[in-house]
């Protein structure tokens, strides 16, 4: 993405976000809370899921130039889809996937790069979770957000597609550590008690 990028491809990529996220709403669980503490079992899917999104990150990094740009946005939306079903298997192994939201799934990838943005969604407490669900307007405005986000990632990862063999190194060892922020946000929040408030929330000015 660069200064001439036109609105077209922005909102081709934000939708391709939206379907991503769909997806991922239909995504089940294969795991069950275990009879004894499920920290084990966590603490290796997230390392699996470390690895996992560091080498297509790393990958898809070594193509040069204009064609290694082209990969940029299929690299992002295979890591959150790895990132999202990671964050429902933690809250299945915590007995919470019942309480997985649309909402709670992008606060939990996003959280640790944009935490102001669920400022009027999402409120934690050390022990306590609230959710204001939103409406389809808000939820629009929530990931238009969420795409400046994105954007910024997306601007850094052309600078790397210019360096082949350094570059790949570096947006592989990012997204390990960002992979490794999102199992920990997720584990975090739900070993909590988790609450839904019945209003939803409104648009800003209104």
């Amino acid at each position: 993405m660069n200064e001439n990028e036109s609105p077209h491809q922005i909102k081709g990529y934000l939708q391709g976000f939206i379907d991503l996220f769909s997806g991922l709403e239909q995504y089940k669980s294969p795991y069950a809370p275990p009879i004894q503490a499920p920290d084990e079992i966590i603490d290796q899917l997230v390392q699996n899921a470390c690895f996992k999104t560091a080498l297509i990150s790393g990958s898809c990094s070594l193509p040069p130039g204009p064609l290694g740009l082209l990969s940029i946005m299929p690299e992002l939306l295979f890591i959150y889809r790895i990132q999202g079903q990671l964050v429902i298997d933690i809250a299945a192994l915590l007995g919470k996937e019942v309480h997985v939201t649309r909402e709670l799934l992008l606060y939990c990838i996003f959280k640790h790069g944009s935490a102001q943005v669920f400022r009027k969604v999402i409120q934690e407490s050390s022990l306590k979770i609230l959710i204001r669900p939103t409406t389809v307007r808000v939820f629009q405005s929530l990931l238009e957000k969420i795409g400046i986000v994105i954007t910024n990632k997306i601007l850094k990862k052309q600078f790397s597609r210019w360096i082949p063999l350094g570059g790949a190194m570096l947006t592989g060892v990012f997204a390990y550590y960002d992979t490794k922020n999102v199992g920990k946000t997720a584990k975090h929040l739900f070993e909590k008690e988790i609450s839904t408030i019945e209003s939803l929330v409104e648009m800003e000015g209104t």
